[in-house]
């Protein structure tokens, strides 16, 4: 079954809401011009995950039960028609507060380097590390007006 999908110009991350809601006809111009535009999953009010597409770029926003970024992916064009996942991002939370106390990101090469930084905040700190990964699961087409279940998947392996 399709998840239901809505669009807006952009997702406000501070105040969790969408920026003028478009019609499907108004996001369907922003795309055939390779303009920014936003996908919402789900619903407008709640949903599941935002998608930022833009030329040459897609970002996804997961959000949890409170409407924080939690997960975010960045995927960009390495080939005409074809995008990569060159970075993840997961961020804890201070309870049902919006203040992060932690985040790991995952930076992904084409040849399977994946460098890790997890910070912490309170006190401030850094780990880093770096290893080999599988990115055959990171490669994705160019999403078509629409079809964006490639790209709201969690799981990418």
């Amino acid at each position: 079954m399709k998840r239901p999908i809505y669009f807006c110009k952009s997702w406000f991350r501070a105040k969790k809401k969408p920026t003028e809601v478009w019609t499907e006809e108004q996001a369907k111009l922003a795309h055939m011009k390779k303009q920014s535009y936003t996908v919402l999953v789900d619903s407008i009010e709640r949903p599941y995950c935002f998608m930022e597409i833009a030329d040459k770029v897609v970002g996804v926003g997961f959000l949890d039960e409170h409407l924080r970024e939690s997960l975010s992916y960045d995927f960009q064009e390495i080939e005409p028609g074809k995008l990569f996942l060159t970075m993840a991002i997961h961020r804890e939370f201070d309870g049902e507060t919006d203040i992060v106390v932690s985040g790991i990101s995952y930076i992904f090469k084409q040849d399977g380097t994946v460098h890790m930084r997890r910070e912490f905040f309170n006190p401030h700190r850094f780990e880093t590390a770096a290893t080999s990964s599988d990115v055959s699961m990171n490669y994705a087409a160019t999403p078509d007006f629409g079809e964006y279940d490639d790209f709201i998947r969690v799981e990418r392996s």
